[in-house]
């Protein structure tokens, strides 16, 4: 293997690490939303304005609970037929990149995404609470 594949090879498995990293932070941080979204429901139930916000914050994070699954099987998955191409002397080969590069794109949508979703839902979590008090 030469040395440019081996630092391709390095780097990649480096920013799966990351991504994995970051995926299973979010996975935890979706499950303690969606307790506090389930503490909202039952105190927003006579407000129907809220009650459909609270609805509709716990369907987008069971949305990326199932997301935040499938990516981390995707990473998973290309880790292993990485080491298994290197176990067979193919070192990362032009499916591969491709592998990692539509992997990259769909970290960065999601990023982007839960970003967004998190930033509204705790703005929407401070308002509540001042108009609760």
């Amino acid at each position: 293997m030469t040395s440019t594949k081996l630092a391709q090879v390095a780097r990649v498995h480096f920013e799966h690490r990351l991504w994995k990293n970051e995926l299973e932070a979010a996975q935890q941080e979706t499950t303690f939303f969606m307790n506090i979204l389930s503490e909202l429901k039952t105190r927003t139930i006579h407000d129907t304005h809220n009650s459909l916000l609270v609805a509709s914050f716990f369907k987008q994070f069971q949305h990326f609970e199932r997301l935040i699954k499938r990516l981390l099987e995707e990473i998973h998955s290309i880790e292993k037929e990485i080491a298994d191409s290197y176990s067979n002397g193919v070192f990362y080969d032009k499916e591969q990149k491709k592998d990692h590069q539509y992997l990259s794109e769909e970290m960065k949508y999601f990023e982007f995404d839960y970003r967004e979703n998190k930033s509204a839902f705790k703005k929407f979590v401070s308002e509540y609470e001042k108009q609760a008090n």
